[in-house]
């Protein structure tokens, strides 16, 4: 009898707990929220994270560095005098690990999973830039224990070389999978570029190689990589939205205006035709077109002709880049005549950027 009244007992709680686990299962479940969401929507973020890292901050701080920039106020004063701390930089790693790379591994991940190969190469190649952007800037970085929280709460760095080479195997395995698809396939209206993904994955290795002082693959992977001025790949910002604005009208105008300055830049004095004290032994046709595209007066230029308006797209892999690139490179390895191919090709892309197609006889005519 006992042993009736244990199982009715035990049927009954069984009963109850199954009802009430039933009952409550997803209850705080938001059906507001995603729980999901599609690859080729996710890389968009991690290709935000890639312009953040080419136009954003980190890009002021370097011109400012390089003399490109004056930093003129507040902070950017401290800047100017190379007074800085470590926390300066903290936003650049929040956006380039949390809002880059780890979309560009998810959308890699979820690809994958789906079968699309395609999106998975050009996720690859986002994090492949991203983490070659950031060993370039600090060294080592962490890399192999990346987004792996579980195993790895406090990732190890590794060497700025190690990451480097894993750049380069990450880029490989993208240009495999992106095969021959033009840049435009998953750039949505944040990035634009008449090359393919695969010339754009030989540009950025062409890049980490040269950055690695490897002349030689250097020399390879460039001319495998953007080969005209409308292959450059560009950051749009289109509309009047405030948050489709070029970054540096954004903080040059909308939020902190007076930061950033070119007060005593070396570049602008540079290309400034009127400095005395640049005097040039050659008059150089397109100059003051150039230097009235970068700067008004002696400040960044953000008007509606300027390089920093407000829908100006920004290259953040440029031809010119890729050919200077190929002009090093071959210098470096001895193959003097292929470097002038590839400088004079860029002269002649400035030539006509800036209406001065004359430029390059000019200077025939002068030097021979």
């Amino acid at each position: 009898m006992k042993k009736i009244k244990y199982l009715i007992v035990l049927t009954t709680l069984a009963v109850f707990t199954f009802s009430c686990e039933s009952y409550t299962e997803g209850i705080n479940d938001d059906p507001n929220n995603f729980g999901s969401s599609a690859p080729e929507l996710i890389i968009g973020q991690a290709q935000l994270g890639w312009m953040q890292l080419a136009e954003g901050n980190e890009a002021r701080v370097a011109g400012i560095f390089m003399n490109q920039f004056s930093g003129e106020d507040r902070q950017y004063l401290t800047i100017e005098q190379y007074s800085i701390t470590a926390s300066r930089f903290n936003d650049i790693w929040e956006d380039s690990y949390i809002y880059g790379i780890s979309q560009a591994q998810l959308s890699k991940k979820l690809a994958l999973e789906a079968g699309n190969t395609k999106l998975a190469g050009v996720a690859q190649i986002i994090e492949a830039v991203i983490y070659g952007e950031l060993a370039t800037l600090f060294g080592d970085i962490p890399f192999t224990e990346v987004n792996n929280a579980d195993e790895f709460y406090t990732p190890a760095y590794d060497s700025q070389a190690s990451v480097l080479a894993g750049v380069q195997a990450l880029l490989d395995e993208g240009i495999t999978n992106v095969e021959d698809e033009p840049a435009s396939l998953y750039a949505g209206n944040r990035l634009s570029s008449a090359a393919t993904w695969a010339e754009i994955g030989n540009s950025l290795k062409a890049r980490y190689y040269l950055i690695a002082k490897d002349y030689a693959n250097a020399l390879t992977y460039a001319k495998l990589g953007i080969s005209s001025p409308a292959g450059s790949l560009v950051s749009l910002h289109p509309g009047d939205a405030p948050e489709n604005r070029n970054l540096y009208y954004q903080f040059m105008v909308d939020e902190r205006e007076g930061y950033l300055g070119a007060t005593g830049s070396y570049l602008e004095q540079l290309i400034d035709v009127n400095n005395a004290t640049f005097s040039r032994l050659l008059a150089t046709p397109g100059e003051a077109a150039r230097h009235a595209y970068y700067f008004d007066g002696d400040d960044p230029n953000v008007t509606e002709t300027g390089v920093f308006a407000q829908t100006s797209s920004f290259p953040i892999l440029s031809f010119e880049e890729v050919k200077l690139i190929e002009a090093e490179a071959a210098q470096r390895t001895g193959d003097d005549p292929g470097a002038r191919t590839a400088f004079n090709a860029v002269r002649t892309a400035l030539a006509a950027q800036y209406n001065a197609a004359f430029l390059l006889q000019h200077l025939l005519e002068r030097l021979y």
